[in-house]
């Protein structure tokens, strides 16, 4: 079974053919012969794909705005730097203006809004400051009050304390002459049953003068009592202790008043100072505003460049025209290098284990061949009409010129697996069967099978690995093993 491959059609292959000339067989039979011969040799993968730009860009409106000019067709050279497309800018200035009227009246409200709670915050300090002031006023005062209701509470409870003692005492002492006044009686009684002047009626008789005599200053003691009852001063302030007392609750009452007057101012104009989010809401939407400003005068920077070619190339969409009116984001047209050149081809699954980075490539467009080589290898395999998966591979065209037209279908021959100053055999000598990879040599005039390791082969050469030496010669005619052993000449 013969292996095809190919090899490098700008490689030349030079060997020093070894003829063999066998003198003094006139039995040996004549095979085209060949040697074993040093060169380079590289396995081609030929594919064909459509040139394109390897920078394609698709240019897209950087403003709101009419397009004042831009006369772009498909198919058009732009050059590098080129005005392609102007705006007209009248209504981006009208918007700008706007722009910054509304940021000034912004900042204006921002400012008046924090200046009046800046005020009211001072307001609000002053009345805290009141009001604690009040409270502290009030404290006094009813302390004062506290401190005369106080002072005539323990003197009315000493004098209750004293009333209580005497008329414990006077109540005591009323019963004694309770008391002594039942014993005096029965004294007196005794008496009328006895004889006047006898001892015993004096003795009675002295006991009852006693028993008088008793009495008497009981009641005494009583009536001095009773005075001293009555001479405890009434439960009640004395008129100092009320004048200041007065004056305490009136000062009360004002102090209350306008305490309650400062707390309510403290409240009022505590709802009327902006807090730390308000603030910042307020600076969020005047830096908002003046975004605005900066986005506008931007957009007439913008505007006032227009839009120029980023590089050499050609336009192959065009979206607008002049006089269109285009939202910011809007396609304006697309445009390929023409100075980067590229071929997009498919190779199957068989061939992209062979293709590298970097392998050299030959480029072909209607007879004119250009030098190329592998520049990208798509990790992403794409179905192709005839619904077999290939992966794209990008070629670079390296020196372009004015006959490589994009879009063009062109042929590329990509050189994979190079090999320089390796041995050589032609591929009509290559043979490869179950036992592994041979060929037929005549060596000291008779046929030998020669088992071979091989390499990279093309589709006119076979890479030697091992088997054969520089100079040996490999016969190319058509034979089989039935040959082996026989008498054999180059022709």
């Amino acid at each position: 079974m013969k292996k095809k491959l190919h090899l490098c059609n700008s490689i030349k292959v030079t060997a020093v053919l070894l003829p063999v000339l066998l003198t003094g067989c006139s039995n040996a039979k004549e095979y085209t012969t060949d040697v074993v011969k040093t060169g380079n040799i590289a396995e081609e993968i030929e594919v064909t794909g459509n040139i394109q730009g390897e920078k394609s860009t698709t240019y897209y409106a950087a403003v709101t705005s009419p397009i004042s000019e831009c006369d772009l067709e498909i198919g058009d050279i732009v050059k590098a730097n080129e005005l392609l497309l102007t705006y007209d800018t009248s209504d981006l200035e009208r918007a700008y203006e706007q722009a910054v009227v509304n940021a000034q009246s912004t900042e204006n409200s921002m400012n008046g809004q924090i200046t009046a709670s800046n005020k009211n915050a001072s307001l609000y300090n002053k009345a805290v400051s009141d009001s604690n002031v009040y409270m502290n006023l009030y404290a006094i005062a009813r302390a004062s009050n506290d401190q005369i209701n106080q002072s005539q509470y323990e003197e009315n409870w000493d004098i209750a304390n004293t009333s209580k003692a005497i008329e414990g005492q006077i109540a005591q002492k009323n019963k004694t002459i309770a008391d002594k006044t039942s014993l005096a009686n029965e004294k007196a009684e005794a008496l009328l049953s006895l004889v006047p002047g006898s001892e015993e009626y004096k003795n009675v008789t002295n006991e009852l003068n006693d028993l008088k005599e008793d009495i008497t200053n009981l009641n005494k003691d009583i009536a001095c009592l009773n005075g001293n009852l009555a001479s405890l001063s009434p439960q009640m302030l004395s008129p100092e202790e009320n004048a200041k007392a007065t004056v305490n609750n009136n000062w009360m009452q004002d102090i209350q008043r306008n305490w309650t007057e400062s707390t309510t101012l403290k409240n009022t104009y505590e709802g009327q100072i902006l807090n730390s989010y308000q603030k910042d809401q307020l600076k969020d939407s005047y830096d908002l505003a003046s975004m605005s400003v900066e986005n506008a005068k931007e957009d007439i920077v913008k505007a006032q460049s227009g839009v120029s070619a980023e590089y050499n190339g050609i336009v192959t969409n065009s979206y607008v025209s002049k006089g269109s009116v285009v939202s910011k984001g809007t396609p304006l047209f697309t445009i390929e290098s023409s100075d980067d050149l590229k071929v997009n081809v498919g190779i199957s699954k068989y061939d992209i284990g062979k293709i590298e980075l970097g392998q050299r490539a030959n480029v072909s467009i209607g007879g004119h061949n250009y030098s190329a080589s592998v520049s990208e290898i798509n990790r992403l395999a794409q179905v192709t009409d005839s619904s077999k998966a290939k992966v794209l591979v990008s070629v670079h065209i390296d020196d372009p010129d004015e006959f490589v037209y994009l879009g063009i279908e062109a042929d590329v021959t990509i050189y994979a697996h190079e090999k320089e100053n390796t041995l050589l055999i032609p591929q009509e000598s290559y043979y490869a069967d179950d036992s592994g990879d041979y060929c037929y040599i005549i060596k000291d005039g008779v046929i030998e099978k020669r088992y071979i390791t091989i390499g990279v082969s093309s589709d006119e050469y076979v890479e030697i690995i091992d088997g054969l030496r520089a100079g040996d010669v490999v016969i190319t005619d058509s034979i089989t093993d039935e040959s082996i052993g026989g008498r054999a000449v180059s022709k």
